[in-house]
């Protein structure tokens, strides 16, 4: 065990001793002068109640200590939306994301489909599939040991309302992913599972408008923050939150092109370690009638 030393918010000292198997502090002692006598009073509390308050990070310095490697990328996409009637629509996307470091590949997505439906006053429902590639390890100063894919079914369900020139839109989307089974050089038998869910709130103002898509200059900004679901997650939960700021400018009534930067900060298995990722992001926007 470890003896510890440390001030109470009241001005006072307490010590205790650190229990290293459960992080929390054990036979806790308070000492705490009065201004009426100057005189130390000592207080004991329930060593169950410190391993509690130790388990949630405040007696143990070690919890809040974060393993934090750094990474820059460039994703490239195509993001075709194909309208096949007033209430149906196709919608098609394909990414192709590197890392800076190398030029090294990171992840492909070999397609994103999905086909939506209006449902009326701004909220549309859909339903698709991606093939998903991901290179590991997912460092840019090794070369790719294996490839792994994901199969990953999702389901979202969108709303989208304006506030003057601001457009603010939700979207809230759950993922079956099934996981290629692998080792750090090769592929092994089978598949595992895990889901996702997914929450994002984005806005999207006007800074230059045009009486026809061309033409025109829109601001992007969103937030989404990504849960991992199921039995086998442990120590993540929390899989991700990626900040977005871009620009989107039409090019013509069916082409649009937009530059942004992505923040994106991932926790990774062990639960104290993260990636936290600075992306440049280009997309060519389609918009194709096909009725």
């Amino acid at each position: 065990m470890q003896y510890l030393l440390f001030n109470t918010p009241k001005g006072g000292l307490a010590s205790c001793n650190i229990d290293h198997a459960t992080n929390g502090c054990i036979g806790l002692n308070h000492y705490q002068y009065t201004l009426a006598t100057y005189q130390m009073k000592h207080f004991a509390y329930k060593p169950l109640f410190w391993i509690a308050l130790g388990m949630t990070g405040f007696a143990s310095p070690a919890l809040s200590q974060k393993q934090v490697t750094r990474q820059s990328l460039y994703w490239i996409r195509y993001y075709g939306k194909y309208k096949l009637s007033d209430n149906w629509g196709l919608n098609l996307e394909i990414e192709d994301r590197h890392f800076f470091k190398n030029n090294r590949q990171s992840n492909w997505f070999l397609p994103r489909v999905a086909v939506e439906r209006k449902l009326g006053k701004g909220w549309a429902a859909g339903a698709g599939f991606s093939y998903y590639l991901a290179s590991n390890p997912a460092d840019p100063a090794m070369e790719t040991a294996v490839t792994v894919p994901e199969l990953r079914p999702h389901q979202y369900l969108s709303a989208s309302q304006s506030l003057g020139n601001l457009a603010v839109s939700h979207r809230f989307q759950f993922e079956e992913r099934w996981i290629h089974n692998s080792t750090s050089t090769k592929l092994t038998a089978g598949y595992h599972f895990q889901g996702r869910a997914r929450y994002r709130f984005q806005l999207k103002y006007p800074l230059i408008k045009q009486n026809t898509a061309a033409g025109t200059l829109n601001a992007i900004a969103f937030d989404e923050i990504l849960l991992n679901l199921g039995h086998n997650i442990v120590a993540n939960t929390f899989d991700q939150n990626r900040i977005y700021f871009g620009l989107n400018y039409g090019i013509s009534k069916a082409f649009q092109v937009e530059l942004g930067y992505l923040d994106w900060f991932q926790e990774r298995s062990s639960g104290n370690q993260y990636y936290h990722r600075d992306i440049a992001r280009l997309t060519i926007y389609h918009d194709l009638k096909l009725y």
